[in-house]
């Protein structure tokens, strides 16, 4: 994925490489070689709320820590050192008394568990591969689902910290994001060939065949509080809609292939999507009915995730600057550069943006490169 280069021609031979990159990577993952939504701030996403005077917690990727920021002042209140070998996505309990960080890896592979109360690492779970993308919880809290590079869900009891089960995903392999129903009895899996498949949570069992997002790579997505709609962003190249009980895509908004939306999450209403698209350095705004392109909002550099406040007039939006002008970088597939994004001198940034109008508001920049965190609510 590009940086800004200096000209088009540069920046378009870049992305053509990341492409190719990508592809390599994705194929090398694959056979083994590498180890790599709405009462709360969004009640379809189990886990994203810190409670109503809760901190936004934040992994910063390019750091090992978390992040823990007051939504009030925007102001950093402390940061949890040493959590983690790249420290991607976060999820909080219920009672929100622990956090889960799931570790992008990909030298170690393990799921951190912070306290909130004395804000310390308390445990590392072993994962089979390294936790890739995305961690879900279960709408009851007791199991963290973590899809790993070597192409399984290990399943985790919250409560003793013991896995629980291990999901294999073969038919297509390698599960990148998935979704769990409201009653936690379907698991749904996006899987890097552009796919998703229906399986029982307890047992694994397909449900349904696989069905075509049409696109790659699938970036954070994301379900509607009811469980019938699902929102597919694919890397590769736009969003797909999913009814989930007739098991069809009804929708498909593209983008041009090397666009590169990374992530959509819904106002705590459900009524829209805001999908980061990281090249462009913009946030689209889609009606979460129809899928209609609703708004576009410019972000100072490249936006990686968002997440609302419980009254669903502020975002929090991550992003990750410039530094150094680098020829491509893309969050999700590629560890390895970030492994030094620290000593690359890359700012990284929470910015809270106005949900009406679109405007940016405070900001917080430190080093680093944040992910998707968790939001009070």
């Amino acid at each position: 994925m590009p940086y800004k280069v200096g000209n088009n021609q540069k920046a378009g031979s870049s992305s053509r490489f990341a492409v190719a990159a990508k592809a390599v990577m994705c194929l090398l993952v694959a056979i083994g070689m590498m180890s790599p939504i709405n009462g709360a701030a969004n009640p379809a996403i189990p886990g994203s709320a810190s409670g109503p005077d809760g901190p936004i917690w934040v992994p910063n990727f390019g750091t090992g820590a978390v992040a823990a920021i007051d939504p009030a002042t925007m102001q950093l209140v402390s940061e949890i050192p040493n959590v983690g070998d790249h420290p991607m996505v976060i999820k909080e309990l219920p009672d929100h008394s622990r956090l889960f960080v799931g570790n992008f890896g990909p030298l170690t592979w393990n799921v951190s568990v912070i306290d909130t109360a004395t804000r310390s690492v308390i445990a590392r779970i072993p994962t089979i591969g390294a936790a890739y993308e995305v961690i879900q919880l279960s709408h009851d809290g007791r199991y963290l689902y973590v899809p790993t590079s070597l192409s399984v869900i290990d399943v985790f009891d919250t409560h003793t910290l013991q896995l629980a089960r291990t999901l294999p995903i073969v038919l297509p392999p390698l599960p990148v994001h998935v979704e769990i129903a409201p009653d936690d009895s379907v698991l749904y899996a996006l899987t890097a060939s552009g796919q998703a498949t229906k399986y029982d949570a307890n047992t694994g069992a397909m449900l349904a065949p696989p069905i075509f997002l049409n696109g790659l790579v699938p970036g954070w997505g994301a379900m509607s509080l009811s469980g019938d709609t699902i929102y597919a962003v694919n890397t590769h190249s736009g969003v797909t809609i999913i009814d989930t009980k007739s098991w069809s895509v009804t929708r498909t908004i593209s983008l041009p292939f090397d666009a590169e939306p990374i992530s959509g999450t819904l106002t705590p209403d459900g009524s829209r999507l805001w999908v980061c698209d990281y090249y462009t350095k913009e946030i689209l705004v889609l009606d979460a009915q129809t899928g209609d392109i609703l708004n576009r909002i410019a972000t100072p550099s490249f936006p990686v995730y968002a997440g609302f406040s419980p009254d669903g007039r502020t975002a929090y939006v991550t992003v990750v600057s410039d530094g150094l002008k680098l020829g491509f970088w893309s969050p999700l597939t590629d560890p390895f550069q970030q492994m030094i994004a620290e000593q690359l001198n890359l700012d990284t940034s929470l910015i809270a943006y106005n949900v009406d109008s679109g405007e940016p508001g405070p900001k917080l920049t430190v080093k680093g490169a944040f992910f998707a965190g968790v939001f009070p609510g």
